[in-house]
């Protein structure tokens, strides 16, 4: 049964951070692999939020050292293009393109189970993804309503199973003794 109060699941792959040129260029900071995968034209949403963003539909794309450059149906001038400065782009989760191995999109880890080893016991849920400059981490929600951050490393990652919808970390790596 679709929940008509809610959008379909909508994710961010990036960022608008400012117009360049007269002809409606922006310049886009990518989150992740969905945006330099996306083939176009792409139907994407504009906006502050999923459930505010309004359709659109990304025409042009180009890798340049200063992030992409994009350029939107109805975005064709300088000023237009200015009104989407530091909206989000999403997309709808089902066109998000697959990925190879063990690779995970951050969305897909909230909610997790974390667990540390030895002696799988459970630390907590990922309650969110943080993106520092220099790591990624898992803020991890404890039952006491806690919180403790897990860096993702591979000498902390010790498995993830997508099945069992668990974290299995290496329990020496935390800030507590587990």
């Amino acid at each position: 049964m679709i929940d008509a109060g809610r959008p379909p699941q909508r994710i961010a792959i990036g960022c608008v951070r400012k117009p360049c040129g007269l002809q409606g260029y922006c310049y886009v900071d990518a989150f992740g692999k969905a945006l330099p995968a996306l083939r176009l034209p792409a139907a994407v949403f504009l906006g502050a939020d999923p459930f505010g963003a309004v359709e659109s539909m990304l025409r042009e794309k180009k890798e340049t050292p200063k992030g992409y450059l994009c350029r939107f149906n109805d975005h064709e001038t300088i000023e237009q293009a200015e009104t989407i400065r530091g909206v989000y782009i999403f997309i709808e989760q089902r066109d998000l393109p697959a990925l190879k191995g063990k690779e995970y999109y951050a969305f897909e880890l909230e909610g997790m189970s974390v667990l540390a080893v030895p002696g799988n016991t459970p630390v907590g849920v990922v309650a969110e993804v943080q993106n520092y400059p220099t790591v990624d981490a898992l803020t991890v929600r404890r039952e006491d309503a806690s919180t403790i951050l897990v860096v993702l490393r591979r000498e902390t990652i010790i498995a993830i199973d997508r099945e069992k919808r668990c974290i299995f970390v290496q329990g020496s790596a935390l800030e507590e003794e587990f």
